[in-house]
This record gives C-alpha cells, structure tokens and sequence, in this order.
C-alpha cells in the first residue's frame, strides 16, 4: 500500500479513538456548560457618607471611636443588612454589621469596641438582600 494511504488511515484510526475516549468520559455534555452574567444593581446608586463620632478617653490621653454615621443613604436599602469595616489600611480595626433601619436618610451604628481615632485610614460598607 501507498504510504500516504497508510498514514491517512493510522490518523483517522488514531482520531476515531481520541474520539470515543472524550465522549466516555461521562457527565460532560453542551447542555452541562455555560456561562451567565448578571447586573449587581446597588440599592443606593449616589453614595453614602460616614461621619465620626469621637470621645476623648483621659486613660490613653487620645480620642477614642464610638459610633460611625451612615447618611445619605436611600430608602431602598431599608431592611438589607450591611457590614462596616474600619481598618488602619493593613489589618482591620473594628467590624460592625445589623440591618439597614432608617429614619431619615442616616443611621448610627454603635461600634462594639471603640478605635484609636487616629488609626482610621479606610472604611468599607458593604449593604446586601
């Protein structure tokens, strides 16, 4: 036989057995793979401000963090719950999180233990539901 002839059929011999190898390999199928993609819409599209609330403590001779103020932040978010991160930029602070309960556009959150006001640097909020 021709050695082309030869050479055509060892690679189909070889395609036909890659072939049935793949489809033995079970559960793999067109309808079993996809992809998807969703909008994460926020419920609170301008913004939402923190502001401070400061104490002085004469132990440490410094100004201590109780509470954070949430402002601005829109009735959609009402009943969602949030998680507050306060970091020093490396390692994370203080973490609070409740539900988003509004009464006008703000809310307090009470910090479980207050924070060396001056090692603030960064502030995470993240509202979810």
């Amino acid at each position: 036989m021709n050695k082309k002839v030869l050479a055509i059929l060892g690679a189909l011999g070889a395609f036909g057995v890659m072939t049935a190898a793949a489809a033995s390999l079970g559960g793999l199928t067109s309808a079993s793979l996809g992809a998807d993609q969703t909008v994460v819409a926020s419920c609170d599209s301008d913004g939402i401000a923190l502001a401070y609330t400061n104490t002085y403590d004469p132990v440490t001779n410094a100004y201590r963090t109780t509470a954070v103020t949430m402002s601005g932040v829109a009735t959609p978010c009402a009943t969602k719950t949030f998680k507050l991160t306060l970091s020093d930029g490396t390692v994370s602070l203080e973490e609070s999180s409740g539900v988003v309960t509004l009464t006008t556009g703000s809310q307090v959150v009470t910090l479980t233990t207050p924070v060396d006001a001056k090692s603030i640097t960064k502030a995470a909020l993240v509202i979810t539901g």
